[in-house]
């Protein structure tokens, strides 16, 4: 029955046992201290009572011997008026903390069912001394100087029942502390010598059925280990320091112990360590080839990467000229249009300016009759001049020169109608050649403005072009980045294995040849299988597109 349970519940019950023994103890240790402590709060709270009766009291005493002091300096210093009334008040004041305190102490008295009749005799003396006190002062003549030694010896002998009474009650107040600190200190340790007895016999009792169970399961802990502890411990340490070769004491038909299991363990360590060897010299050189591989397929995506770089920098050298074309044809798009406004404005110009010239011509042709006429004027007023004789010589020489002006007048006016009509046939041509030009600048702002859409276009195709360059240059980047990653994931899988196996080398193994030749072969499978497997990826990432995955199809190429 008891073979069926476990070691660990055996302990378990074992721990479970003696925790129940300690709460068990500990429950028995609080109640006694539960019980010792409420006796000793009794105690200590019947003598802090105490305590505080016997502060009172003490407190009152020697107040009232500084109100005795303060009475003596009333009538040694009472000759002044500012003195007088400074100890009196402080006679008063004294007398009345006496009464406080005094009747602090009746009440805790009676709180405690204590007789306070002490204490009422001692404060009504203590009254009566201050009333007759406060009486004799009445007497006081502060103008002579002998008035308070008149005054002290009309009050002689009254403070005595007073003074006697309060040394008497502090007296007995002590007296009774002391015996109930010596009655409390002998009840405790009465209280503490039963209450440690009771502790010592349950704990005496508990230890011997603890002892009792934990020999029973030592006995049993030794036959589930097999053998010696230090002998079990020597063994876990000779597995422990890489010697698998160690032979193991059993005891006849010893399945199931501890040491058994250790044996079996041990067997079976040696094979996989074995196995572990062969596939880490397997890995080791899987490792090498990977690394080979990757750093093949790492300087290819690097030149790759490259290459990509200089064709996405000649890429956005073109965008940027194609945009700079699109940009200035749109300038002059603008400037077409703009010539074409400005020429349409010019030719109606010339237009105008025409009209004008043609008005003028005839306001000339007007000036040329006025001219004509005004010489033909002056020419008549020469002849009737002439006729006038001396009387008309003056008339004469003024028309002579209004004829000169006249006749002036005519060519210059001749002059200028030519002129004229030579400005109105060229301004009227200039309006014919500016009419001709508009619609020409019109196709030239049509053409440009097409020539700007084109540019639009393709700086946008560009564009796109420039994007999918960078998304290639990208891709290739994390592919040189990924090789790179893997060539360094491989070296590290390669100083790994060399560490694995140096850490299997630290076992010491005894294998025999069947299990020898198994492992060989194991090892040459395992090293083929992992090679063709590397050199297969390997020419997969080396070929590139020829031989690219299922999943390549969904790649979108530019």
């Amino acid at each position: 029955m008891l073979d069926k349970i476990s070691l660990k519940a055996k302990v378990l019950f074992l721990g479970l046992l003696v925790a129940l023994s300690l709460v068990l103890l500990s429950w028995k240790a609080v109640n006694e201290l539960s019980r010792f402590r409420d006796s000793t709060q009794l105690s200590f709270t019947l003598v802090e009572q105490k305590v505080k009766i016997l502060t009172d009291i003490t407190n009152a005493h020697v107040i009232f011997k500084t109100q005795v002091q303060e009475w003596k300096n009333v009538l040694i210093r009472g000759n002044s008026k500012k003195q007088f009334d400074k100890y009196s008040a402080r006679f008063q004041k004294s007398s009345d903390k006496v009464q406080a305190l005094l009747a602090l102490a009746i009440s805790k008295s009676k709180e405690l069912s204590l007789d306070p009749q002490a204490i009422m005799n001692v404060k009504k003396a203590h009254a009566d001394l201050r009333v007759s006190y406060l009486a004799a002062l009445k007497k006081f003549d502060s103008k002579d100087p002998l008035t308070g030694k008149k005054v002290d010896k009309s009050v002689s002998g009254v403070d005595r029942p007073a003074s006697k009474g309060m040394t008497e009650l502090a007296e007995n107040a002590d007296k009774d502390f002391k015996e109930v600190i010596s009655n409390n200190q002998l009840s405790m340790e009465g209280e503490f010598v039963k209450n440690k007895s009771a502790l010592v016999m349950f704990s005496f009792i508990e230890g011997v059925i603890i002892i009792g169970l934990m020999l029973f399961i030592f006995y049993d802990l030794f036959k589930t280990l097999g053998g010696d502890p230090r002998y079990a411990a020597h063994v876990c340490n000779q597995v422990a320091n890489g010697d698998l070769s160690i032979e193991i004491d059993l005891k006849h038909n010893d399945k199931t112990s501890l040491l058994s299991s250790i044996t079996n363990m041990k067997n079976q360590l040696a094979t996989i360590i074995h196995d572990v060897r062969s596939s880490s010299e397997a890995l080791s050189s899987a490792s090498s080839e990977v690394n080979s591989t990757a750093q093949t397929i790492a300087k290819g995506a690097s030149v790759q990467a490259a290459s990509v770089e200089e064709t996405s920098a000649s890429m956005e050298q073109m965008s940027a000229s194609i945009s700079q074309n699109n940009e200035n044809a749109g300038i002059t798009n603008g400037m077409a249009q703009q010539a074409s406004k400005e020429a349409t404005i010019g030719g109606e110009a010339v237009s105008k300016t025409v009209d004008a010239m043609q008005k003028i011509a005839e306001k000339i042709s007007v000036i040329d009759d006025i001219a004509y006429q005004t010489n033909l004027l002056a020419l008549n007023a020469a002849i009737e001049a002439g006729r006038a004789g001396d009387h008309g010589k003056g008339f004469a020489v003024v028309a002579s020169e209004v004829r000169k002006l006249a006749e002036r007048s005519q060519v210059a006016a001749q002059e200028i109608g030519e002129l004229a009509k030579d400005s109105v046939k060229r301004a009227d041509l200039a309006g014919k050649s500016l009419q001709e030009m508009v619609p020409s600048i019109n196709k030239t702002a049509d053409l440009v403005q097409e020539i700007a859409a084109a540019s639009s276009e393709q700086a946008s195709g560009v564009h796109q072009i420039n994007e999918a360059i960078a998304q290639v240059n990208q891709t290739m980047q994390h592919n040189a980045a990924a090789s790179e990653e893997l060539s360094a994931t491989s070296e590290e899988m390669n100083v790994q294995a060399l560490q694995l196996q140096e850490s299997v080398n630290y076992f010491t193994l005894e294998v025999s040849p069947l299990a020898k030749s198994i492992s060989s072969s194991n090892s040459s499978a395992i090293n083929n299988g992992s090679s063709s497997k590397v050199k297969k990826t390997a020419s997969k990432l080396i070929k590139g597109g020829s031989n690219r995955d299922d999943d390549d199809d969904k790649f979108v190429s530019y």
